[in-house]
C-alpha cells in the first residue's frame, strides 16, 4: 500500500513540474519582468537604507608639527630615527645613517634647522638664534637653499613642520616664510636676467699672470665655446646689486648702452685688456 501511496505522490510531482514548465514557457516573458521590477525595487530600498544608516565623513588631516625640543630628540642615537629640518621642513634621512649617524660628516644638521649652514659651510658653531635665518643671504643663496629642500623631498621621506621661524604651532607658514618666498621669487627673476644676459653676452676669455695681472679678451668661440660670426669687445656687465660684474664679449653695434662698462686704461676698440684686483 505504501509503495502505491509513493508511486502516486511522484506521478503527482511529475505532472505539477509539467504544469510549470508548460506555464514557464507560455509567461516567460511576464515572470522575467517581474523579476527584474521585484530586483530593482530591492536594491532601491537597500541604498536607500545603507545612505541613511551610513553618512559619508570627511576628516581633515594636516601635517605633524614639531617643537625644537621634539626634533632634537631624532639624532640617531641609541636607535633612534635621524631627522633634520631645512627652511622649517622635517626629513627623515635614517637610510642616510652613513652621512647623518653619529660621528658622520653630516651629523651637524641632524635634530635641529641649520639652513644657513647648507650654504656658508659653518659647520664649527651652532647658534639656535641665526642658524634658520636665511632673509639676510643672497638671491643666489636662496635658489640654492631651494635646491637643497627639492634634493630632501626627493630623495628622502617628509615628516612634518618644524614650529619656529617658518611655521606657527598649527604648522601654517609664518610671516617670515611668506618673506623667504618673496625673496626667492625675486632672485629666481633676477638669475633669469643674468642668464638670459650671459646668453646673448658671451663671457669673456679670462687668465691670469703675476706679470700682466689679469687679462681678459674675446674671440668668436669665447663665453660657451660655441661658434659664432662676431668676436665683440670686453666689457664690464655689472649684476643688480651695481657691486659685481663679470666680463661680457658685447658686439659693436651695441657698446654704448650704458649697462656696460669699459675696462679703466683698455683702448674702445681693444679686442683685449688687463687690470689688477
Amino acid at each position: 500500500m505504501f509503495g502505491f501511496v509513493k508511486c502516486c505522490s511522484s506521478y503527482r510531482l511529475a505532472f505539477f513540474l509539467i504544469i510549470i514548465a508548460v506555464l514557464g514557457k507560455v509567461y516567460k516573458n511576464d515572470i522575467v519582468q517581474l523579476l527584474q521590477i521585484g530586483a530593482a525595487r530591492y536594491l532601491n530600498r537597500a541604498t536607500n537604507e545603507r545612505t541613511e544608516s551610513v553618512p559619508v565623513k570627511f576628516t581633515e588631516t594636516r601635517d605633524s608639527v614639531f617643537t625644537a625640543e621634539q626634533l632634537s630628540t631624532y639624532n640617531g642615537e641609541n636607535g633612534a630615527p635621524i631627522y633634520l629640518a631645512l627652511l622649517g621642513a622635517v626629513f627623515d634621512v635614517s637610510r642616510g645613517i652613513k652621512h647623518y649617524g653619529p660621528g658622520c660628516s653630516y651629523n651637524f644638521f641632524v635634530g635641529r634647522d641649520a639652513s644657513v649652514s647648507f650654504v656658508s659651510g659653518e659647520f664649527e658653531h651652532y647658534d639656535p638664534t641665526t642658524a634658520d635665518d636665511v632673509l639676510s643671504l643672497k638671491g643666489n643663496d636662496l635658489i640654492e637653499l631651494a635646491k637643497w629642500q627639492q634634493f630632501y623631498e626627493k630623495e628622502y621621506t617628509y615628516k612634518g613642520k618644524l614650529i619656529g621661524r617658518f611655521y606657527d604651532e598649527t604648522g601654517q607658514p609664518t610671516v617670515y616664510h611668506k618673506k623667504f618666498l618673496a625673496l626667492l621669487d625675486e632672485a629666481k627673476i633676477a638669475k633669469a636676467q643674468v642668464d638670459e644676459l650671459r646668453n646673448r653676452y658671451p663671457g669673456c676669455n679670462i687668465e691670469w699672470s703675476e706679470a700682466k695681472g689679469t687679462r681678459v679678451w674675446c674671440t668668436t668661440t669665447s663665453g660657451d665655446g660655441k661658434e659664432r660670426e662676431w668676436s665683440g669687445y670686453p666689457r664690464k656687465l655689472y649684476n643688480r646689486d651695481n657691486k659685481n660684474f663679470h666680463c661680457a664679449c658685447v658686439p659693436e653695434a651695441e657698446l654704448n648702452d650704458p649697462m656696460f662698462k669699459p675696462y679703466d686704461n683698455c683702448a674702445d676698440r681693444a679686442t683685449e685688456c688687463f687690470y689688477r684686483v
